[in-house]
């Protein structure tokens, strides 16, 4: 783990204002009081040798209510768990398809219980751990009587209720299943517009009971209502693959797209307030195929850049008022 100094020369950014098309699917709200950022600054880089071995096509990160953060190695077959200081200090996997073991895991979530719930590709499962990633049970995506049923597991997430829905790659959909892991109903079908899905990759479930799906291969984000209606959806003519989510503490989203490795900011009202990317302040390399980001208690957020090896912790930069 590499830790940079935080005096470093922020370069003036200048805003894109794009504009965003569509109805946004972010909740309105007062922005006059709203700080607005300006950079996105390196603070941390985890790369190099982790618990024992190199960090390779690091994939889908999570972070649980007390800030450790839950990252997929997706090169090693494994789970790692960060403390909150960025410390890594435990991990789960190698390949495999015995419990503990994995095969191409890519997102991951925690849910209310503090389990981690981590979308096992290439096993067709849904693996669910504790908080100190020991193995609690999963649900299989297999059905001897309809071997078509389920296709590859991408996003995963997980409401107040236990409810879990899946984003199916493969299958352009998006698979529910109720709060003990049995299916429940299939939301969305290929196409291109209001709920239908192209490539669905990152979900994430709001505190206004609505579920965010990167419909990667439509180039926006789709909104679901907790019941699964096609509520609205977030476009915008410079996303181009828009793999990964997040909101801040003041609900505002951070969407990442893993075709030019951009990053866009909107405020709650679904105003575009800055495109920073593919090359950050503070490092020497552009995001190359960069998967998933989250956001630490403390504000920093956190890039998967997959295609590099590396994850970055960033320190967002806000203009004074």
């Amino acid at each position: 783990m590499t830790t940079l100094p935080h005096r470093l020369l922020v370069p003036a950014l200048l805003l894109i204002l794009v504009g965003c098309g569509g109805n946004s699917g972010i909740r309105p709200g007062p922005e006059s009081s709203i700080p607005k950022p300006v950079a996105l600054l390196l603070d941390k880089e985890i790369s190099g040798l982790i618990l024992g071995q190199r960090l390779r096509q690091p994939a889908g990160v999570a972070v649980d209510n007390r800030g450790a953060l839950y990252l997929c190695d997706a090169g090693n077959n494994r789970v790692i768990r960060f403390e909150p200081d960025l410390r890594s200090s435990r991990e789960m996997g190698g390949y495999g398809s015995q419990p503990g073991l994995f095969d191409q895991p890519s997102f991951l979530v925690v849910d209310n219980n503090l389990n981690l719930l981590v979308s096992d590709a290439g096993n067709k499962r849904l693996a669910r751990y504790n908080s100190k990633l020991n193995y609690v049970d999963e649900i299989l995506l297999i059905d001897d009587e309809d071997p078509l049923k389920y296709g590859i597991a991408s996003g995963v997430a997980v409401n107040e209720y236990g409810e879990v829905w899946m984003s199916d790659r493969e299958n352009n959909r998006v698979v529910v299943f109720d709060n003990v892991g049995r299916f429940s109903r299939f939301i969305g079908e290929f196409g291109y517009s209001g709920g239908q899905l192209s490539s669905p990759g990152k979900i994430i479930y709001d505190n206004h009971d609505r579920f965010f799906v990167c419909d990667a291969g439509n180039s926006r984000i789709v909104v679901y209502d907790d019941y699964g209606n096609f509520s609205r959806q977030i476009t915008n003519q410079a996303f181009d693959y828009p793999v990964a989510v997040t909101f801040d503490k003041g609900h505002h989203l951070w969407i990442l797209d893993g075709a030019t490795g951009r990053l866009f900011y909107f405020s709650r009202n679904g105003r575009e307030l800055m495109v920073t990317g593919p090359l950050l302040p503070g490092t020497n390399l552009p995001l190359r195929n960069p998967t998933d980001i989250a956001m630490l208690p403390d504000g920093r957020l956190v890039i998967s850049d997959t295609g590099n090896n590396r994850v970055l912790v960033c320190r967002i930069v806000f203009e004074e008022l």
